[in-house]
């Protein structure tokens, strides 16, 4: 299969590449790096030549509301038009879970990225509305956000970090799901994919601190009532993979 992958150079997107060509299949890298301008459509329907499916990881340039709604839906018309005229047959787009619920919501979730999560849902509608064969994957939180939480709450020797109720996965694990429903090895229009237990994200930030030798002080910052209530948690028909957690932050090289 010729596979196309947008945002081809990030950290889901380097990982989707590696292992579609491990498995045989030809991949067309789409990123900044490559020439090709997501938005304006710049080289575009070239890059897509002989594709059958597209992956879309792209990420937006900030996790502001507005410029982030404006750059998904952008990037999905614009990418609709070309896979149309390319004959793409399908296009997958990496979600969050919980972004319609978060987007629904009447006030504040409590997530700390209610704007983003609303973009992201968007970038769901503008993609079914725009890209053939379109379907979409929500992925739980990776386990490294327990690292990033750290760096985003930082105040000197302490760091405020919200404690989420989430089922986080490693990038790995995901990207395999990703690559199965691209290939057209798993179906569904909408598929959930998750890691195999729950976790509070404040705890996790707490024991990825201690395992790297930091002394920082994780403080729990405060949280809505829908996240405690499991907003951000997968549905029952959510495909569930390994590491948990504490196995993948066992495998992390000290510092």
């Amino acid at each position: 299969m010729k596979l196309a992958v947008i945002g081809s150079t990030g950290l889901v997107g380097s990982q989707l590449v590696a292992l579609a060509e491990s498995q045989g299949h030809v991949v067309t890298g789409i990123s900044k790096e490559s020439g090709v301008d997501l938005l304006a459509g710049t080289g575009l329907k070239d890059a897509l030549d002989g594709v059958e499916s597209i992956v879309n990881v792209v990420q937006s340039p900030n996790l502001e509301q507005q410029d982030s709604t404006e750059f998904f839906t952008t990037v999905a018309a614009t990418l609709g038009r070309a896979a149309a005229g390319a004959g793409v047959r399908r296009t997958v787009v990496l979600s969050i879970i919980g972004v319609d619920r978060v987007a629904a919501a009447e006030s504040d979730t409590g997530t700390g990225f209610d704007g983003y999560y609303a973009a992201k849902y968007a970038q769901e509608q503008a993609t079914r509305e725009h890209t053939p064969g379109a379907q979409v994957v929500r992925s739980a939180q990776f386990h490294d956000i327990a690292r990033q939480m750290i760096g985003w709450g930082r105040a000197g020797d302490t760091t405020t970090v919200p404690d989420l109720l989430i089922q986080p996965l490693a990038v790995a694990a995901m990207v395999a799901v990703l690559l199965d429903v691209a290939s057209g090895a798993r179906g569904g229009d909408l598929v959930e994919v998750a890691g195999p237990r729950t976790e509070h994200l404040a705890a996790m930030s707490t024991a990825f601190a201690r395992h790297q030798g930091d002394a920082v002080q994780v403080v729990v910052g405060p949280i809505g009532d829908a996240v405690s209530g499991g907003i951000l948690l997968p549905g029952p028909d959510a495909v569930l993979v390994g590491p948990t957690f504490d196995e993948w932050l066992a495998a992390q090289t000290r510092p």
